[in-house]
């Protein structure tokens, strides 16, 4: 039997998986002594007989063979006279059914009935036997199935008998009501559980409480031959309804609060799924488009918003702030998510947009300002895609000076190898860009580019911020320790920046990465290797700090493998505009601005200014000046107060400026004085910065 079709063999259930197919068929020319060889070899009580085409004409029953004998046939006659004509026969695809088949046998004049296939062939034989046997395991699987319902059922079910004494509980029953059935079997059901009122008959959806549960109960009574022998209970559990219920009510109580809230609410609020289909509007959302929630509700969020920020953030998870035209409406708009739990890691379920309309005028600003930072993201973000391109940074280095045009092809060339760069100039001439330029052309630009700025370290955590530390190596020390800036441009470049302030005892150190290629964390036992390409620069002459012992000679020639002096920007009047040109191009993508250019009077400012900051003070002139003139060209009136008073300069105010010069002139050689020649005593006492002080020295030519 297939059990695959066992959980409803009534219906799948055939003749060709009931009848018996160890047989063997006779012959119109077999004898009867084979007929007796093939009873006793299949244990068969009937043989079914064929013609030379297969095809069958008759059976030969066990009694016809008797028959014979008794009158005297012997054992070499042939079975064709006493086998019986035109038998009863099924065909083997007909299923379990009791009228079809068993009045088939029982009507037939033999004990076994022949099963044909399709095409008339004979391929069984099937009996009373066979029948039965097939129907004890019919009657089998059905009480297995039976049984697993009355096991698998969510509710309680009880059965008693005709006296109320329990016969059988399944597993939900003894779950509900703490019961174990070996214990209450044959038990009353009114001892086990009184709360039950026992009746004949039918009884549907009682509410009861039962062992302090509350139940739905059907009481449905058994009956056979027209004889009530028991009854059934099924006990549904209703004790998670009533908290759903209680849930429920609740559920909406919070959300009428909710209603209440975010409709006297003065922004407009779309509540939308993961889809962008909007779930929710308060009643300020809806003035905002002129619709009902009818309306809006069941539409895409990014029809009323024209913004896919929503769907970004499913996938993101960030919030994120929109500046947006709603119907000619300046609007910011947030968009937050919300999830199923406060889980950092929970689901994302939808997104919460507010359109911010409280006050148009603040709003237009912050839109404004908004529309700004945008833009300064987006220019940073095409800036480092160019960085991560073939964007060759030398190339956006503007001059039409003939020396400065030599310096960066020399640049070029020798990015290619790995020697040390030492880079001299005023601050704010571009070595900082002049050094990325040397790195992003060399064979090292995919690795790690690292600066680091020599004035802004404090000089007790200078060897461990170059080198790292080891683990437990002072007090408040990482407990893994932690790589150095040498460690972290392993293979790539490092860059320090104003190395002339670097203390002599660092240099020391520098010194030996430079000659022996490794270095030793603070705390740590074992030396490290490192390969890195050593780019310095300073605004300092290097020579003369040997002279006054502030700086290492060996370390110097260590560092000026290949010198570049950069010249300031005095020197190339001829890049001034070129540069400012260029500035606003950059502004005006930063900022939004449409600034188209610079007129004769502002130009001719510019080109006259000595320009003490050099690149980076132009540079902070036009960012200034294109947040002034917005759009048009810009015009002396949007440039610094320094530059327009040298074009307006009366003598008065000249020599007032030479006496300011002389002034300040003097008291830095005054607090020199009094600090011994200590630089960075001086800059304390005068309350600078290191590096501001020495821009006033390098100002006044003061070594």
């Amino acid at each position: 039997m297939d059990h695959s079709n066992s959980l409803n063999p009534t219906a799948w259930l055939t003749v060709g998986q009931m009848m018996n197919k160890n047989f063997q068929v006779l012959h119109l020319g077999d004898t009867l002594r084979t007929v007796v060889e093939y009873y006793q070899k299949y244990k068969i009580n009937t043989l079914p007989v064929v013609d030379e085409n297969e095809k069958l004409i008759g059976v030969f029953p066990k009694k016809r063979l008797f028959k014979a004998l008794l009158e005297g046939a012997g054992l070499d006659a042939p079975c064709k006279t006493y086998m019986v004509d035109n038998p009863v026969f099924i065909t083997v695809d007909r299923t379990y059914d009791e009228y079809s088949l068993v009045v088939r046998v029982t009507k037939s004049r033999v004990d076994n009935v022949v099963v044909l296939d399709s095409s008339n062939k004979v391929v069984g034989m099937i009996g009373t036997a066979e029948y039965l046997r097939e129907s004890l395991n019919v009657i089998m699987a059905s009480s297995a199935l039976l049984e697993s319902l009355f096991r698998v059922n969510n509710e309680g079910i009880i059965i008693i008998d005709r006296e109320g004494y329990i016969l059988r509980i399944n597993p939900a029953a003894e779950r509900m009501f703490q019961l174990n059935f070996t214990e209450v079997k044959g038990k009353p059901l009114k001892e086990v559980l009184p709360e039950i009122m026992i009746s004949d008959e039918l009884h549907i959806g009682l509410k009861r409480t039962v062992k302090s549960l509350p139940v739905i109960i059907n009481q449905v009574p058994i009956i056979e031959n027209d004889e009530q022998i028991g009854s059934s209970f099924a006990f549904l559990d209703i004790s998670d309804m009533e908290k759903i219920a209680q849930e429920l009510e609740i559920v909406k109580e919070l959300q009428t609060t909710i209603d209440g809230v975010l409709s006297a609410s003065s922004d407009g609020v779309f509540v939308s799924d993961i889809s962008g289909a909007i779930k929710y509007v308060n009643e300020r959302a809806c003035q905002l488009v002129s619709q009902t929630p009818e309306q809006i509700i069941g539409n895409p969020i990014q029809s009323i918003l024209q913004t896919n920020s929503p769907i970004k953030i499913t996938k993101s998870g960030s919030a994120e702030v929109d500046s947006c035209d709603i119907y000619g409406k300046k609007c910011i708009v947030s968009h937050i998510p919300f999830k199923k739990s406060t889980k950092q890691d929970a689901e994302i379920t939808g997104i919460v947009s507010t359109v911010y309309l409280n006050d148009n005028v603040v709003t237009e600003e912050i839109a404004r300002k908004w529309f700004y930072l945008n833009q300064q993201v987006q220019y940073y973000r095409d800036e480092l895609e160019k960085r991560n391109g073939n964007c060759n940074r030398f190339d956006q280095i503007v001059t039409n000076n003939s020396e400065f045009k030599k310096i960066k092809k020399e640049a070029q060339f020798i990015a290619r190898s790995s020697s040390t760069v030492l880079l001299t100039g005023e601050s704010g001439v571009g070595k900082d860009m002049f050094a990325r330029g040397i790195h992003e052309a060399s064979p090292r630009a995919k690795r790690p580019f690292v600066k680091v700025n020599c004035v802004s370290i404090p000089e007790t955590l200078f060897e461990s911020e170059l080198f790292g530390y080891a683990p437990g190596s002072f007090t408040g020390a990482l407990k893994n320790g932690k790589p150095g800036y040498f460690e972290r441009a392993h293979l790539g470049t490092i860059f320090l920046d104003e190395i002339g302030d670097m203390p002599l005892s660092i240099q020391a150190k520098l010194l030996q990465v430079l000659q022996e290629k490794e270095f030793m964390r603070v705390g740590g036992t074992t030396k490290q290797t490192v390969d890195v390409r050593i780019i310095a620069a300073t605004n300092r002459d290097l020579r003369e700090a040997i002279v006054k012992k502030t700086f290492r000679e060996d370390l110097f020639y260590r560092l000026n493998v290949i010198e570049f002096h950069l010249p300031p920007l005095r020197e190339r009047a001829e890049d001034i505009t070129a540069l400012a040109e260029s500035f606003i191009e950059k502004y005006n993508h930063i900022l939004g601005s449409r600034v188209t250019g610079i007129n004769e009077q502002a130009r001719k400012a510019l080109q006259d200014y000595s320009w003490p900051g050099n690149i980076r003070e132009l540079e902070n002139a036009i960012e200034r000046a294109a947040n002034y003139v917005w759009e048009g060209e810009i015009g002396i009136e949007n440039l610094p107060g320094q530059i327009i008073q040298l074009e307006h300069k009366p003598t008065v105010a000249s020599a007032y400026r030479s006496s300011l010069v002389d002034f300040e002139k003097e008291m830095l050689l005054d607090v020199l004085k009094k600090t011994n020649g200590n630089r960075s005593a001086a800059a304390r006492m005068l309350n600078l910065s290191r590096s501001a002080f020495y821009d006033r020295l390098a100002k006044y030519n003061l070594k």
